[in-house]
């Protein structure tokens, strides 16, 4: 048997990238939207690094945990709750780069934070900004 012929290559080649546009649409279809995964719950904090240190204890009793639960609301607005659920303070929240990043404002007047998301899932949230010059990674779970 010989080489194969230049139909064969071409008739292989409009398979393979059938099969791959195929593949291609059956992930995009299954994967979930990041504003469902991400709103409309109510998100506790599970821990917070910073500069490569655990700061979660510090992080959750500080001011009694004023940013311990954190909801996200389709409507662009948010509120950060204490570890009680009380004393909320109320902003606003946006997507930026194709939904990798959320920005949340609001809190303190000409001040935003640009959080980049690491993970999300409908039960995780992982996500980083700059504190300074330090980098404090965030992980929240949904409540």
């Amino acid at each position: 048997m010989g080489p194969p012929n230049y139909i064969q290559m071409k008739t292989l080649k409009l398979i393979i990238a059938i099969v791959l546009v195929s593949v291609g649409f059956t992930l995009a279809s299954c994967s979930e939207d990041p504003v469902s995964l991400l709103t409309d719950k109510t998100w506790v904090i599970e821990s917070v690094n910073m500069a490569g240190m655990d700061m979660t204890a510090a992080e959750i009793l500080a001011s009694e945990g004023a940013e311990y639960q954190m909801t996200l609301k389709a409507d662009g607005s948010l509120v950060f709750a204490d570890n009680m659920g009380m004393n909320p303070k109320t902003g606003s929240w946006q997507f930026q780069k194709n939904k990798t990043q959320f920005v949340v404002s609001g809190f303190e007047p000409g001040k935003s934070d640009v959080n980049s998301i690491n993970k999300l899932t409908a039960t995780d949230l992982w996500f980083w900004h700059m504190d300074g010059t330090d980098k404090m990674i965030m992980h929240y779970k949904a409540k």
